[in-house]
C-alpha cells in the first residue's frame, strides 16, 4: 500500500491534467467565438453588399429616367456613393486576405463612370447619347450581379457553409476555374466572376477607366524583392513579433505588383499584407482579429495613428479627416496627406498633395492598428513627372471669383494639388464656403483662375465625407 508521500506526485498529475484542461476548454471556446464574431461580420457584409447594389440599379435607372437635370445629378451622385459603399462592403469581407480585386474594380468602374457624368452635367456640359447608352449597359451589368449576389447570400445561410466560406469561394473563382460546379455558392461566385469580366469597360476618362488604371505604377521603383524578403517586411509591420499559426505568400498583379502575405492566427483571423515587389514598400495591411466595443476617445485613436506613422517613417503629413464605418463603429479610418513647398514671390508656399493619400485604421478598444493604406502615395509621391511651379492666380484673385453669396469660412484658403485623373493633376485653391445650411469645398484653379471643381462636404458623427 502506497504511502501519502508516495501518491501526492499522483495527486499533483491529477491537479495538472485537469487544469491544462480547463485551460484548453477556455481556449477552444474563446477560439470558437472568435470564429462566430468574424463570420457574422463576413455575414453583414454580404447582405450589406446586396443591398447597396440594389440601390445603386435603382440610381442609375432613375438618372436615365429623370428629365432633369438637377435630378439626374442627384441620383448619379447617390449611385456613386452607393458603389463607395459596396466598395468598403468587399473591403470587410476581403479582410482576411481574400482577393476581390475583380468585383471591386467592376463596381469601383460603374461608380467613376456615374461621378464622371453628374460632374458633367454640374458644369452645364450635356451628356451624349453614346454616354446614357454606356450607362444603361453598365445598369443591365449591375442588374444581372445584383441578382446572383442576392441568391448568393441567400445560399450562405441556408448552405451548409458560413458567409466566410462563401466569400472565399468567390474570391477563388477569379483566379481558378470551378471544379465544383454543382455547389450553389460556387456556382453563384463563379457567374459573378463571369458578370464581371464579360461587361467591356466604358470608353472615358476617370479614375478607373482602363486607359489610367494601365498607365499607374510606382512613383520610385526600387529593386526587386524575393517572396521570402516580403514575408519578413510583412510580419514586421502591422503586428510585429507576434506568432501565426501559418504564413502564406502570393502574388496579385495590376497598378503594383505585389506579393501578398497572409498570416493566419489559430482563431481563425488572419492578417494580409501587400507588399510591393519593387522596393519591397507595404503598400496595404489589414488584420481581421474581432473587435470589442469602443473604449478610447477619437483623440487617442488619433494619436495612435500618427505614433504608427511617425514609427514607419512619416514625418510630415497631415490629416484631412476621418470616418467611420456607421455612427456606433468600433474602428475609425485618419485619412492623411504631405504637403511641399513652391518658390513664389515674397517667399515659399506650402502646398498639400491631396493625390498622395495614406489612410490609417484604428480600432476603438484598444487602439490597435487594424489597417493601412499608402497606395496612391507609393503612385503618385515623389514622381518624377510631377513639376511644381508657382500660381500664376494668386489667393485674392482666386477668391474674387467665389459666387458673392457664398461665405468663406476660411480666412486664408490652401493651396493644393488635386487629382483630375490618376495621371492628370492640377494646383487650386481650396476654399471651404457655405450656402444656406450646407458647406462645400470650391476649387479654383491657380493657373487658370477657373471653377476646376465642387464638392459637398457632408459633416456627421460617422465623419466627413465630400461628393
Amino acid at each position: 500500500m502506497r504511502t501519502r508521500s508516495q501518491r501526492w506526485p499522483l495527486w499533483a498529475l491529477a491537479v495538472a491534467c485537469v487544469l491544462a484542461l480547463a485551460f484548453g476548454l477556455t481556449q477552444y471556446k474563446e477560439a470558437r467565438s472568435a470564429r462566430t464574431r468574424m463570420q457574422a461580420a463576413q455575414q453583414r457584409a454580404l447582405f450589406n453588399l446586396v443591398t447597396h447594389v440594389e440601390n445603386l440599379e435603382a440610381s442609375l435607372a432613375k438618372a436615365r429616367a429623370s428629365s432633369s437635370v438637377g435630378q439626374q445629378v442627384n441620383f448619379l451622385t447617390a449611385g456613386w456613393l452607393n458603389c463607395q459603399a459596396a466598395r468598403s462592403d468587399l473591403s470587410l469581407a476581403g479582410a482576411d486576405g481574400v482577393d476581390l480585386s475583380g468585383p471591386r474594380r467592376f463596381v469601383a468602374t460603374v461608380g467613376d463612370f456615374a461621378l464622371v457624368l453628374s460632374q458633367k452635367l454640374a458644369r452645364g456640359e450635356t451628356v451624349t447619347p453614346d454616354e446614357w447608352a454606356e450607362l444603361a449597359r453598365l445598369e443591365d451589368g449591375v442588374k444581372e450581379l445584383s441578382g446572383v449576389l442576392a441568391k448568393t447570400a441567400q445560399a450562405s445561410v441556408t448552405g451548409p457553409r458560413p458567409a466566410r466560406s462563401a466569400l472565399l469561394e468567390m474570391a477563388a473563382s477569379f483566379t481558378r476555374g470551378s471544379s465544383r460546379a454543382a455547389d450553389s455558392l460556387n456556382h453563384g461566385f463563379s457567374e459573378i466572376d463571369q458578370i464581371t469580366q464579360s461587361i467591356p469597360a466604358p470608353v472615358y476618362d476617370g479614375p478607373f477607366s482602363e486607359k489610367n488604371l494601365e498607365a499607374q505604377a510606382l512613383a520610385q521603383p526600387g529593386p526587386l524583392i524575393s517572396d521570402e524578403r516580403a514575408k519578413q517586411i510583412a510580419l514586421s509591420f502591422l503586428t510585429p513579433g507576434e506568432s501565426f499559426q501559418s504564413v502564406s505568400v502570393g502574388t496579385v498583379e495590376g497598378a503594383i505588383p505585389s506579393y501578398v502575405v497572409t498570416a493566419k492566427r489559430q482563431d481563425g483571423s488572419e492578417v494580409a499584407t501587400t507588399v510591393a515587389k519593387q522596393g519591397g514598400a507595404v503598400v496595404m495591411a489589414t488584420d481581421s482579429a474581432p473587435r470589442g466595443a469602443g473604449a478610447i476617445g477619437m483623440e487617442e485613436a488619433r494619436n495612435k495613428a500618427m505614433e504608427f506613422l511617425k514609427s514607419k517613417g512619416f514625418q510630415s503629413l497631415e490629416e484631412t479627416g476621418w470616418r467611420k464605418r456607421g455612427a456606433n463603429a468600433n474602428r475609425v479610418v485618419f485619412a492623411y496627406v504631405p504637403h511641399t513647398e513652391v518658390s513664389a514671390e515674397g517667399g515659399n508656399l506650402k502646398v498639400c498633395l491631396y493625390p498622395d493619400t495614406v489612410k490609417v485604421e484604428v480600432s476603438l478598444d484598444t487602439g490597435a492598428i487594424v489597417s493601412f493604406d499608402q497606395m496612391n502615395y507609393l503612385i503618385t509621391h515623389g514622381h518624377p513627372g510631377r513639376v511644381l511651379r508657382a500660381p500664376i492666380i494668386s489667393a485674392a484673385e482666386a477668391r474674387s471669383v467665389l459666387k458673392p453669396e457664398l461665405q468663406v469660412e476660411t480666412a486664408e484658403p490652401r493651396l493644393c494639388v488635386i487629382p483630375i485623373l490618376p495621371t492628370t493633376e492640377v494646383m487650386a485653391w481650396e476654399f471651404r464656403v457655405r450656402s444656406g445650411n450646407d458647406t462645400y469645398l470650391v476649387y479654383i484653379n491657380a493657373m487658370t483662375g477657373k471653377e476646376q471643381v465642387v464638392l459637398q462636404l457632408i459633416e456627421d458623427e460617422s465623419g466627413a465625407m465630400s461628393v
